[in-house]
């Protein structure tokens, strides 16, 4: 049976992983497979369960989805529960189906959502009269049921669930209502309007519509509902004044939710005050009165969620008579208040509390004995001073402890370490200082002022899942402690004092994001990190690797995201990597790469979730989320590229950002980059590229940053569309351009068009190189007043590593003062009154910068900010 099944079944993968026990074995007894229950009577087939059993490629999905072989069913006449859901199928083969359905007499529960299925598919219900629930949910039913008798029949349907169809009309049934539904009728159903004849289910007792587009005013004949139990609104549309009468009247209510709607005025609590039944409460949205008036509750809350109801002032009084919380909700509010220690002390079996984006300050007191509190989340307030030395001991349990965006400062207590159930940490944007504790196990410390070396006892904690440890002062080699967190699926050591080679390998296969960026990290790449198919986002930028990287790219990876920006990678860019076919941002600027640039550049896609930044409209941007979606950047700057720019890269029409600036790139700007539609920044400036630009560039509607500067450039410069914003700062070191951009009139004489040949002008550069003082190592003039010229040709600083000359009254240009320091590693020269342009011939420093900053100052050349900043190299 189990092959059959698979096999009839057209268009799909069979999970192997998922029915490996599904074997074509005349003597294998079907009722010891996976997915399969038996009746211990009869040994017959009772339950079947195939939900998520067939993969389906995406890549695939224009040949249509998967159709059923219904028939296959006919001989499972004692089945009670059958699951198809989750399968993408879009039909079955209708004639074979009808047999089927006469044959499952006994079929109860019948689960076919999240798969393609229509409103076709309600005949085939119509002889399932045993059924007790029927999910039909994330299926295709957008035009309804035109088949409302099938659904007649039904009379023993308890639960039906149609959410996620965006069915219009109502729940009608040739004129009347499921009026023989039993005791509980749960409706998961996804209506337009709300649903008609509701209010005559006199003895309905749980009424369940929630995560719907249910809209308009909720209906006073609700009241009549006096049997209700729970009755669950929540993420709808609803809108108006909400009927205070019908709740105060729904006495039996256990569980009322009207989370996340549109209602209006107010909701003072007090109307529930003769609700001893009540459990559970939610609202959202809405303005909650918690003190009207004096009143004491009758209930004894399980569950409060009163986000974002405008609540001002201290925490309402009413808590303090509960006892039973087991999840608490109050964020998103305006809160004046301090710690409620006092929550925590009268509900012992509380689990869950949440109270971030309020104005709590004060100190974070804690109960005086031990808690099973689970989930604790206060970020975003105003708390101060050091956490209890005893956090842990008090709350061992924690699972999710989030704290970030508050004042706390002083270490963290060694006790935390001991939280051995936690999973997610975020400390950050605090004022924490000092050493991590020894036993301190995973979470998010990020954007700290912690320091020393990376603890070695982090590479034993072999199941660490998440490790978020980036913008603090960590330093020390990291290859011994990475290397065995093998389970490890998100890696983030960014912006740190790392140093050392990373050592990943094959075993490493559940990594999905690594961030160890803004590092000193050296040695080559892991042939592993770009052999993975599993990694999505890769970012190396900023550190010492070298290397080669042709040998590196698997074609089957899954790469969405590759920064390799600011390292010392050296030969050819592999023609591989323009095959990863889901690779959407590609940063390999501030390299030694060299050669042609590849001519297969036209498979960039488009996806990504972790944020990145990517250089765009001269300046770092960062991405993240929806937006990357539409977002896709190649980024080959600062390099030594050389030959023609493909034209094939003009047919990348969904990229954004493109930045070849800086190589030696020749030949004319391609007419196909007529075709980059959604391109807003586009930099080919200090290239040696020749001949006009092409007028079709003006058709780039988007286009925000334009820079050709310092080519050979001639012809008119188009001044249509975009281009008619751009001046000549967008065209500087082109004598042979013309047009209104350039301030040059077209119709004079001009001087002869430039040799296409590997000569470059110079007119703008100045390339005078003579120094002293050849024995200094470190100077540091900042923070004074000097106003002489910065930089004289005459100043030599053969061995100079450090220099500091910020905050200072230096002004000029650029000389040639720095041409000779080959091995600078600091250089400070921001706040000062620098000008024009930073000569080509003190490149050669990008292979000895470690950091450098020319902030504040009114450089002209395109710079852009970087930890190490790419001066233009020699010819």
């Amino acid at each position: 049976m189990g092959r059959a099944f698979i096999k009839s079944v057209s268009d799909m993968q069979y999970a192997d992983a998922i029915l490996v026990s599904w074997v074509d074995n005349r003597t294998s007894d079907c009722c010891t497979w996976e997915r399969i229950k038996c009746n211990a009577t009869t040994g017959r087939v009772m339950e079947l369960s195939l939900d998520s059993a067939i993969q389906v490629d995406s890549d695939d999905v224009n040949d249509g989805f998967p159709i059923i072989n219904m028939s296959l069913f006919v001989p499972f006449q004692e089945l009670h529960v059958l699951d198809l859901s989750d399968n993408r199928f879009e039909g079955w083969e209708e004639n074979k189906a009808y047999n089927t359905s006469r044959s499952l007499k006994q079929l109860k529960i019948l689960n076919i959502g999240y798969n393609s299925f229509n409103e076709s598919l309600v005949p085939l219900l119509t002889s399932l009269t045993s059924l007790t629930s029927l999910f039909l949910q994330g299926n295709s039913f957008s035009e309804g049921f035109k088949h409302n008798k099938g659904l007649a029949n039904l009379r023993n349907l308890e639960v039906l669930d149609l959410s996620g169809n965006r069915i219009t009309g109502s729940l009608i049934v040739q004129g009347r209502t499921f009026d023989s539904f039993q005791q509980t009728l749960l409706f998961y159903l996804t209506f337009v309007h709300f649903l008609s004849g509701i209010c005559d289910l006199k003895n309905l007792v749980e009424l369940n519509i929630n995560e719907n587009e249910f809209d308009g005013l909720l209906p006073q004949c609700l009241s009549n509902l006096t049997y209700l139990r729970v009755l669950d609104l929540s993420s709808n549309k609803l809108s108006g004044n909400l009927p205070l009468s019908v709740i105060a009247n729904l006495t039996s209510l256990e569980y009322l939710s009207l989370f996340d709607n549109h209602f209006q005025e107010s909701f003072p609590l007090s109307v529930l005050a003769n609700h001893s039944r009540l459990e559970v409460f939610q609202l959202s949205r809405l303005q909650v009165e918690t003190e009207n008036f004096p009143w004491l509750p009758k209930f004894q809350l399980k569950v409060l969620n009163l986000r974002h109801c405008n609540i001002s002032g201290t925490i309402p009084r009413f808590l303090q008579y509960q006892y039973d919380f087991r999840y608490i909700d109050l964020s998103d509010n305006n809160l004046v208040d301090t710690f409620p220690t006092w929550l925590l002390q009268n509900n012992t079996k509380l689990e869950i509390m949440f109270l971030f984006n309020n104005f709590l300050t004060g100190n974070l007191q804690l109960p005086n004995s031990k808690r099973n509190l689970l989930h604790l989340v206060i970020s975003n307030n105003s708390f101060i001073s050091k956490l209890p030395e005893n956090f842990g001991l008090i709350l061992p349990e924690l699972v999710y402890l989030d704290m970030s965006q508050n004042s706390f400062e002083g270490s963290i207590p060694p006790s935390m370490g001991y939280m051995e159930r936690l999973l997610f940490l975020d400390l950050s944007s605090n004022n924490f200082s000092r050493d991590l504790p020894k036993h301190f196990l995973t979470g998010y410390v990020s954007n700290n002022m912690l320091s020393g070396q990376l603890p070695r006892w982090i590479g034993k904690f072999s199941n660490l899942d998440v490790l978020l440890m980036s913008r603090n002062s960590f330093e020390g080699d990291v290859s011994v402690q990475l290397s065995n967190l093998e389970v490890a699926r998100i890696l983030d050591i960014s912006e740190n004092k790392l140093y050392g080679p990373l050592e990943f390998s094959s075993n490493h296969s559940s990594l999905r994001y690594l961030f160890p960026h803004n590092n000193s990290l050296s040695g080559t790449i892991p042939n592993a990190l770009l052999q993975s198919s599993q990694l999505t986002t890769l970012d190396l930028r900023d550190n010492e690797f070298s290397g080669n990287i042709a040998h590196l790219i698997n074609e089957d990876s899954n790469l969405r995201a590759l920064l390799l920006r600011g390292n010392n990678l050296q030969g050819n860019i592999p023609e591989p990597l323009c095959h990863l076919r889901k690779l959407a941002i590609v940063d390999i600027s501030y390299n030694t790469l060299n050669g042609p640039i590849p001519s297969c550049f036209t498979n960039i896609s488009l996806w990504m979730e972790k944020e990145v930044k990517f250089m765009a409209k001269n300046r770092y941007e960062s991405y993240k989320g929806d937006v990357l979606k539409y977002m896709t950047g190649l980024d080959l700057s600062s390099n030594e590229l050389t030959g023609d720019i493909p034209s094939e890269i003009g047919y990348l029409g969904e990229i954004h950002a493109l930045n070849l600036s800086n190589n030696f790139l020749s030949g004319s700007i391609p007419r196909s980059f007529s075709n980059l539609k959604m391109t807003e920044s586009m930099d080919l400036s200090y290239n040696k590229l020749n001949g006009q630009i092409p007028p079709e560039l003006g058709e780039l509607s988007f286009l925000a940053i334009f820079n050709v500067s310092y080519n050979n450039l001639s012809g008119t410069v188009p001044n249509k569309g975009q281009f008619a914003n751009f001046d000549e700062s967008n065209y500087r070191g082109n004598p042979y351009l013309c047009g209104p951009a350039v301030r040059k009139n077209c119709s004079s004489e001009l001087p002869p068009t430039p040799a296409t040949s590997a000569e470059e002008d110079e007119s703008a550069i100045d390339m005078g190189c003579r120094c002293t003082f050849p024995s200094l190592t470190f100077l540091d003039l900042s923070n004074n007043n000097f106003d002489a010229q910065i930089f004289p040709e005459y100043w030599n600083f053969t061995k100079l590593v450090r220099l500091y000359v910020n905050n200072n009254l230096f002004g000029g240009k650029i000389g040639d003062g720095l041409n000779k320091a080959n091995s600078l590693n600091f250089l400070d020269v921001s706040n000062n009154m620098v000008s024009g342009q930073i000569p080509r011939c003190i490149g050669r420093l990008v292979k000895s910068l470690v950091s450098s900053n020319v902030e504040s100052n009114n450089v002209t050349m395109n710079v852009i900010r970087h930890d190490k900043l790419a001066f233009c190299r020699d010819e």
